[in-house]
């Protein structure tokens, strides 16, 4: 993609969203709300980082952290699916063997609320951090082939920004209108 590298799109760590590792659930959710509403963001930040104590970033909450670690049961399914194949009949008996989903959300809810962030959050390995100097196709092609996302990039080891799948896609999609608009202007030629 024209020789756009991941610093290009990514996020700085400074201005993400960022928790010590030893916040609640709950906390961080509060956090996320009140930096989304004091940034006023279009697009307010859906994971957050974690932190140790001495402000280095350690890995990273998302979303689907909170979906699988809100339903425990998720852990016998995915330990016993460790070839990810996932037909809908497979989904299906999964989802009425394990119970998942089964407590009210608001038993789940409580139950995940005061959880140490640390407990849940993801670690990401070494392969799965681009640098910064990675191309766009580099990026596209981690989240192709299922790394966690938001992509965590890194300069010199140190953990500098965050790439979102949809600031990618924003990139990608203005790349395709104007591909396209060059396209209509030759064949006016």
């Amino acid at each position: 993609m024209e020789n756009i590298k991941v610093k290009d799109l990514m996020i700085p760590v400074k201005e993400y969203s960022r928790i010590k590792k030893h916040t609640t659930i709950h906390q961080a959710m509060l956090k996320l709300i009140k930096e989304g509403n004091d940034k006023n963001l279009s697009h307010p930040h859906r994971d957050i980082l974690v932190e140790d104590e001495n402000g280095k970033t350690i890995g990273k909450l998302t979303i689907l952290d909170i979906f699988i670690h809100m339903e425990p049961s998720y852990f016998k399914f995915l330990s016993s699916n460790k070839n990810n194949f996932l037909d809908r009949k497979f989904v299906q008996r999964v989802f009425k063997d394990f119970n998942l989903w089964d407590e009210p959300m608001t038993t789940i809810c409580s139950s995940i609320s005061e959880v140490k962030v640390e407990k849940i959050m993801y670690k990401p390995a070494l392969s799965e951090i681009l640098d910064e100097d990675d191309s766009l196709d580099k990026a596209l092609h981690s989240y192709i082939m299922g790394i966690h996302q938001p992509l965590l990039i890194q300069k010199n080891g140190t953990i500098t920004g965050v790439l979102r799948l949809g600031d990618v896609f924003e990139k990608v999609r203005d790349s395709i209108l104007t591909c396209a608009i060059k396209t209509t202007d030759k064949i006016k030629e």
